[in-house]
């Protein structure tokens, strides 16, 4: 299954150059500590696509953002989860794998895990974006539900094909 077009995927704005783009329902809300919109984002999707037996299931996400200054030492996404990884797991939350990339401008780390009760898998991602003296930090907690039927998705393609992220900043476009 081929997504529609990216201009046609609604989106908004979570912080002053950055917006989230769904292909999918996106909806709208106020985050009461930040003051910044927070964006719930939901789709179905089919697991397991290329194989005889698709089966059924929903993507679940939410977005959000926080400004702040600039500082090099907040500018670490592993060292983000690593301060609530431990609170996560007393949660029932099982982080199975972590992908980082980045460079000077955009740093970015992918939680790829699991929960049993209820069953579930997810895809958190921290998302830290360098903007002159000023630090956009992103958080993308997607949750995928589905049938027994499925085993050991593969659920971050799902995450990158449907959803998308796009900075810019007066300095430069990432």
């Amino acid at each position: 299954m081929t997504p529609r077009p990216l201009a046609e995927w609604p989106g908004a704005e979570i912080a002053e150059g950055v917006a989230f783009q769904g292909d999918g329902s996106v909806t709208l809300e106020a985050s009461a500590q930040t003051g910044l919109p927070v964006l719930a984002f939901w789709r179905p999707v089919l697991h397991d696509e290329d194989s005889r037996y698709p089966v059924a299931g929903r993507m679940d996400c939410r977005i959000a953002a926080s400004e702040g200054p600039f500082d090099a030492a907040d500018f670490d996404p592993k060292a983000r989860h690593e301060a609530v990884a431990e609170a996560r797991r007393e949660e029932g939350f099982i982080d199975m794998e972590r992908l980082a990339s980045g460079n000077d401008t955009v740093k970015q780390l992918d939680v790829i895990g699991r929960r049993n009760a209820p069953r579930s898998y997810y895809v958190l991602s921290y998302i830290m974006a360098r903007d002159g003296n000023r630090l956009v930090d992103v958080r993308r907690n997607c949750t995928f539900t589905f049938g027994s039927a499925a085993s050991k998705p593969d659920v971050l393609p799902y995450v990158n094909r449907y959803t998308k992220i796009t900075f810019a900043f007066a300095e430069q476009d990432t």
